[in-house]
């Protein structure tokens, strides 16, 4: 079975709206390509790839170059790229599809500097059963004062990405 039927069989037929967790090795990022072209071809479902180790950032920098070469194609960078979560904010400014996915954090800086930078394109999320989905909320919480901008990224901007 090719990647067209799994996906059509497995995440279109169950009314899945986007495919994940994608779990490249480091050196291995170029292997989820036809994914991207997939993905393009039904109607561009979100990917979703684990950026914390064993990534790094080169790995993110490819990953970033598949957003470019499938630009309607929406990638959330699950844990906002781990360690490299600066330069991951840094380097995601003009990729307009790069979405960053704020679970597995381990600095409140790092949600506080996205959700400033990107409103729109940050999610809220826990990595539950590893960290507490409460505490991950208050953490949103207690960065963000503005109503309507914590609104989006605790459940609007995923809403609108995937059209719920």
């Amino acid at each position: 079975m090719n990647n067209l039927e799994w996906i059509d069989k497995y995440i279109v037929a169950n009314g899945f709206r986007g495919i994940g967790e994608l779990t490249p090795g480091s050196g291995k990022i170029a292997e989820i390509e036809p994914l991207f072209r997939a993905s393009q071809e039904f109607g561009n479902l979100p990917l979703w790839v684990h950026t914390f180790m064993p990534l790094n950032y080169e790995d993110i920098k490819e990953l970033l170059l598949l957003a470019k070469m499938y630009p309607t194609v929406p990638l959330i960078l699950g844990h906002l790229g781990g360690v490299n979560w600066l330069n991951t904010l840094k380097a995601v400014k003009d990729i307009p599809n790069a979405y960053l996915d704020l679970s597995a954090i381990f600095t409140t800086m790092a949600p506080s500097f996205a959700i400033k930078e990107y409103p729109e394109r940050t999610f809220f999320s826990s990595d539950a059963p590893y960290c507490s989905p409460l505490t991950a909320r208050t953490i949103i919480e207690q960065l963000v004062k503005d109503r309507h901008v914590m609104e989006q990224v605790l459940g609007g901007n995923i809403s609108r990405l995937l059209k719920i």
